[in-house]
């Protein structure tokens, strides 16, 4: 996945100029005021409704909450409106955050799940993820598809699972949620 700068000026963006952008099949994002454009390929989609269906089916059936896809605006500060690939957030953390139904997130999601693509910059992920936890994200999975791994983030520790018989958990955001990673990789 190629991502790529739009602009070099930092510029505070209103929501109106960003829901302004063209409808043009990309992903825009606001990352310390650089307007950012994510294309992604298709193996990077289905990854993202496997691991979405599972949340969904999780927490839906448990009442948890909401699960949100790359479309959905989290706005972390003026200068900061990122949109992860896949995303939870609790009933709770929902009432906080969620203004209004045609209004961006106004906050970072309790879980947060980015697929990586083979052209993407790590210092950008690695910079997302920093900004995500700084605004109360308690949760990240790094999906590494190309290589068949997750890496799972806490504020204070790094998770790797290689083997697609290790099995992925919700940790303290979604308790009892499991699933292995060959259902994300290789369903079948």
């Amino acid at each position: 996945m190629r991502t790529t700068a739009l602009t070099n000026k930092r510029k505070i963006w209103t929501d109106e100029e960003l829901e302004a952008l063209p409808k043009d099949g990309h992903k825009y994002e606001l990352l310390d005021g650089e307007l950012i454009m994510s294309p992604v390929h298709g193996s990077h989609g289905m990854i993202c409704v496997r691991i979405s269906s599972a949340l969904l089916h999780f927490a839906e059936a448990r009442s948890l909450g909401e699960v949100f896809d790359s479309q959905t605006g989290f706005r972390l500060a003026e200068d900061l409106l990122l949109s992860p690939d896949v995303s939870f957030v609790s009933k709770e953390r929902l009432k906080k955050i969620f203004p209004a139904p045609d209004k961006f997130l106004a906050g970072a999601p309790d879980l947060v799940v980015e697929v990586l693509s083979p052209s993407d910059r790590m210092r950008q992920v690695n910079r997302k993820l920093d900004h995500y936890f700084e605004h109360g994200t308690k949760l990240a999975w790094l999906v590494n598809w190309p290589k068949q791994q997750v890496h799972i983030y806490t504020a204070d520790s790094i998770e790797s699972l290689t083997n697609l018989d290790d099995v992925l958990t919700g940790g303290l955001v979604l308790p009892g949620f499991k699933c292995k990673l060959r259902k994300i990789f290789q369903p079948g």
